[in-house]
């Protein structure tokens, strides 16, 4: 823990970058993990859950192509917090809405990830390439340690001051998430080959693709639906659901530091672990006693996704290569809740099950394409 609290503060900008990503979940960590419930409060169903989370990874991946673009042109900093500006206004509409069709413009607004691929290849232009899993675990750890800590407040808050007036705390954070942003130093693209054959030939590349696909597309098919989940075969309230998610939260700091330092000696091996702690996770929820570990463990999924980023940034670090990479592990994102919508409404039981499996089976995948090299 010392040792990467070292690294991080060696390098001011991730250390900017990691309280940025702190201060964005301390607002979004007030009501994301029961926004599925707030949907069912304006009358949508499981139908309408799946189509909204469709919607927003839908909106960000066709955001996501031209925001690759934009990364190997133009100053990265200023594009981020653009991005950053625009979607801190989602919170105010999710306020306003008195239907669940309410919630569209929020999400459009909310899903806007032009900036995104700005973000990583600054990461990824900034540190040496032998760092770049240490450094893309950490700086994404600032998300998890945000989201550990404001779902409790949200759910003291809650009786209070309803889910309204969450939202509209949420704004506040993501403001303050904006301004740090701003505190970072400029960073122009490094100059690029306007192709690179080595990246787009690639075999060992486009298999992590595949894998780093097919990972975030289950975890996005299950994540809408564990606080439905969990109300309706725990009858867990409303504040406690916001409270419980503070352990997925939790873990995923956690997670994100040891699977990190582990990157460093052997990146496969970090990412194995990593989904099958998911796994784990997902499985545990159905054991009596097993929810509280379960939720922990399935925190490690932010983990995995910044491992694979940093697979990735291994090869390269133009905008474009992280923006084309995440297209499809986006487009994956939108179309599993819609399927997910209706696997659930068949047999929740059967759905995380079938989830539980094909996660297993991933990490396998990912230990014989670290033999291969």
């Amino acid at each position: 823990m010392r040792a990467s609290l070292v690294f991080l503060r060696s390098h001011p900008d991730l250390w900017r970058l990691f309280w940025s990503n702190v201060l964005w979940t301390l607002g979004s960590g007030l009501y994301f993990f029961v926004w599925p419930n707030y949907v069912r409060d304006l009358g949508g169903g499981p139908q309408e859950i799946g189509y909204l989370a469709a919607l927003m990874y839908g909106v960000m991946a066709l955001s996501l192509l031209p925001g690759g673009w934009l990364a190997d042109r133009w100053e990265r900093k200023r594009l981020m917090v653009a991005n950053w500006g625009v979607a801190s206004v989602a919170p105010l509409v999710f306020a306003l809405a008195r239907h669940w069709a309410g919630l569209i413009p929020g999400v459009l607004l909310y899903a806007q990830f032009f900036g995104w691929p700005a973000m990583e290849a600054y990461v990824a232009q900034l540190v040496p390439k032998d760092s770049l899993g240490r450094a893309f675990a950490l700086t994404n750890s600032g998300y998890s340690l945000g989201a550990a800590f404001s779902p409790l407040l949200g759910a003291l808050l809650l009786p209070h001051i309803g889910m309204r007036g969450l939202f509209l705390l949420a704004f506040g954070a993501f403001a303050g998430s904006t301004a740090v942003m701003g505190l970072l130093r400029p960073q122009h693209p490094a100059p690029q080959p306007d192709s690179d054959p080595t990246v787009s030939v690639s075999p060992t590349l486009w298999r992590w693709v595949v894998v780093f696909v097919s990972v975030l597309g289950i975890t996005a098919a299950v994540r809408p639906f564990l606080p439905v989940f969990l109300e309706d075969r725990f009858g867990i309230d409303r504040a406690w659901l916001l409270a419980s998610s503070s352990l997925i939260s939790l873990g995923g700091f956690a997670l994100a530091w040891l699977l990190g330092h582990l990157s460093a000696k052997s990146s496969v091996s970090a990412l194995v672990f990593g989904i099958l702690a998911v796994a784990v996770g997902v499985a545990l929820i159905f054991v009596p006693g097993g929810l509280v570990f379960g939720l922990f463990l399935f925190g490690a999924e932010a983990a995995v996704y910044s491992l694979f980023r940093a697979f990735i940034g291994a090869v390269v670090s133009q905008g474009r290569v992280f923006g084309a990479t995440q297209f499809p592990a986006t487009s994956a994102q939108a179309l599993a809740p819609l399927a997910a919508g209706w696997f659930y409404s068949a047999s929740p039981d059967l759905f995380l099950g079938l989830c539980v499996g094909l996660l297993a089976l991933l990490a396998l995948v990912s230990a014989g394409l670290g033999k291969r090299g």
